[in-house]
C-alpha cells in the first residue's frame, strides 16, 4: 500500500511538473552558440499581448542581457461577405523573440521577470531560433517587424513575383493557393525536412 501510495504522489508530481512547463515552440530550435553571438530566442508570452510583453522586457531587462525584444507580424488576405481584405497577424502566436548575446544572462533575467523561453532549454539557457529561419524572416521583414503580403503572376506554369517580400525567392515558394491568396514558403530546414511558413500571395492572373 506504502509503495502505491509514493508512485502515486510520484506521478501527480510529475504531472503538475509537465503542465507547467512551457510547451516546445512551434519552430525549430538552433544551435548553443558561444557568448557574443547575436541570436533570437523565444519567450512564452500571452496571447494577444505579444507587442505588450515586448515592451516590457526592453524596458525592464537588464542591458547586458537584450539587445532587443522583436515581435514578428505578417499580413494575410481575409474574405468576409465577398470582400477580400488584408489584415495583421502573429507569425507566432504567444511569441516573442528576445534578442540577446548572452544566453545565459537572458535566462537568469526571464527567470526574475517570470516568463519562459522554449522548453528546450538547456541547463537553464534559453534556446535561440534555428539561425537560417532567423535569417529568412530578419531579410523579408520590414522595419515595423511585419512579412508583407506580395503579389505575382503565373507564366507558362511558373510563377514570378511582382511586388513584395517574396520577390526574387520564389525558388523558396513549395505551394500556391491562389483561391485563399496564400503560399507555403521554405524557411529553412530541420531534421532533414524542409521548415515551411505560409505567406499571403494574391496572383490574380495566369496564363
Amino acid at each position: 500500500m506504502e509503495a502505491a501510495r509514493r508512485a502515486a504522489q510520484n506521478a501527480s508530481g510529475n504531472a503538475a511538473r509537465a503542465q507547467r512547463r512551457p510547451a516546445a515552440a512551434p519552430f525549430p530550435a538552433g544551435r548553443r552558440v558561444p557568448k557574443g553571438t547575436l541570436r533570437w530566442y523565444p519567450v512564452r508570452v500571452p496571447e494577444g499581448r505579444e507587442a505588450a510583453a515586448a515592451e516590457r522586457l526592453r524596458k525592464l531587462a537588464s542591458a547586458g542581457a537584450l539587445d532587443d525584444a522583436v515581435v514578428v507580424s505578417r499580413e494575410r488576405w481575409f474574405k468576409r461577405a465577398g470582400a477580400w481584405s488584408v489584415q495583421t497577424e502573429p507569425l507566432y502566436r504567444g511569441y516573442v523573440f528576445a534578442v540577446s548575446r548572452d544566453a545565459a544572462a537572458l535566462g537568469r533575467e526571464l527567470d526574475r521577470l517570470g516568463l519562459h523561453g522554449d522548453a528546450r532549454q538547456e541547463g537553464g539557457r534559453p534556446v535561440p531560433l534555428a539561425d537560417d529561419v532567423r535569417q529568412w524572416i530578419a531579410a523579408s521583414m520590414d522595419g515595423a517587424g511585419v512579412l508583407r503580403a506580395s503579389e505575382g503572376v503565373i507564366e507558362g506554369g511558373s510563377l514570378r513575383v511582382t511586388k513584395g517580400p517574396l520577390a526574387g525567392q520564389e525558388a523558396r515558394v513549395a505551394k500556391v493557393d491562389r483561391h485563399r491568396r496564400v503560399c507555403e514558403v521554405r524557411v529553412g530546414r530541420e531534421g532533414g525536412r524542409d521548415v515551411v511558413e505560409r505567406m499571403a500571395l494574391n496572383v490574380p492572373e495566369k496564363s
